[in-house]
């Protein structure tokens, strides 16, 4: 039988792909950018001519954001933060989820009530306390307030997730002996692989986008980050977008890579 024709998911439809037009615009304009002049960027937006395409954008934009550097840092910073916030966070959540008393409820809400509030309020709290502590102009530093701030989120992800296992998985582990430890370990730990995924994709993206926090706690010359470096492109009288515009590109194929191995890894495992 043939679909009746439906007005209503029509427009529907043509809805949608006009939003899709309008969020992908920036994208499209962005990809074509770092494949021409700045001139032509600005002359013509949205388009790329055999005249117009040309490479050199690429290899002047990671001599010019000193790419690798910033690279290995940039992945430094997000791997042992994520790592950090995983670790810290999944057990937090266990204890909170499954632990009985008034104290870890306090702890939890005053933990989640973290998350409302704007990271921007508490930066020049987090230098002044990063001076003190001479971890300003760290990895390390920018290391741990990476952590600490993303823990919340996570904390708040692994406690609902822990929160809808079943009770009889504790208590079975609990009558053949295990320890507290054990049960998180041995029980619940290989059953996260679901909301460590959530948080590594969550707030590693975040991390790895991080401007503020870097721009503020670096030197970046020193410690270069890719969001700072791409940053340098843009001046107050001139503003070099073909490049810009490549180094975003490049900046962002690491985080592309892993996505595409990921889901490949998926679907070997179905």
């Amino acid at each position: 039988m043939k679909k009746k024709f439906n007005i209503g998911v029509f427009v529907e439809e043509i809805l949608l792909l006009l939003c899709t037009a309008i969020i992908l615009s920036p994208v499209i304009y962005m990809l074509l950018g770092a494949f021409k002049k700045r001139s032509d960027i600005v002359k013509h937006p949205f388009q790329l001519t055999k005249e117009m395409f040309i490479l050199d954008n690429f290899p002047k934009a990671i001599k010019n954001m000193n790419f690798w550097k910033g690279l290995g840092n940039t992945a430094l910073i997000t791997v042992v933060s994520l790592l950090i916030v995983i670790l810290v966070s999944s057990v937090a959540g266990f204890a909170v989820a499954r632990a009985k008393g008034k104290l870890f409820t306090i702890f939890y809400g005053a933990t989640v009530s973290i998350m409302v509030i704007p990271f921007i309020s508490c930066l020049i709290p987090c230098i002044t306390q990063a001076t003190k502590f001479s971890i300003y102009n760290t990895l390390w530093g920018c290391i741990a307030y990476e952590a600490a701030w993303n823990i919340p989120m996570a904390v708040f992800l692994y406690t609902g997730f822990m929160r809808g296992l079943p009770n009889e998985l504790q208590d079975a582990a609990y009558i053949d002996g295990c320890s507290t430890l054990q049960v998180y370990s041995a029980v619940f730990l290989p059953l996260l692989a679901p909301v460590t995924a959530t948080t590594a994709i969550r707030c590693g993206v975040g991390m790895w986008n991080d401007y503020i926090l870097a721009k503020c706690m670096l030197n970046h010359v020193k410690y270069p980050t890719l969001m700072v470096s791409i940053y340098a492109f843009f001046g107050d009288r001139v503003n070099e977008y073909g490049l810009a515009f490549a180094g975003i590109i490049l900046a962002s194929l690491p985080m592309i890579i892993i996505y595409i191995m990921v889901i490949l890894m998926k679907k070997e495992e179905k």
